[in-house]
């Protein structure tokens, strides 16, 4: 059976450091979320907003 690696690698470092570490990737984590919610949101707005265009030749003019 493999080793638990989180446990291997916060074995080496102090509390207060896996405390840190810990926090950076939470914040890392909400960060990317939000982005990802607020880029399909604009992008969904946008796609909403924007008119069909219903052949090419009227995309022109």
């Amino acid at each position: 059976m493999l080793p638990n690696l989180r446990r291997i690698f916060a074995s080496f470092r102090t509390e207060e450091e896996e405390r840190s570490y810990s926090r950076k990737a939470f914040f890392h984590l909400i960060g990317y979320i939000t982005c990802s919610v607020l880029f399909s949101w604009l992008v969904r707005k946008k796609v909403i907003s924007s008119p069909v265009v219903s052949s090419p030749i009227h995309a022109l003019s």
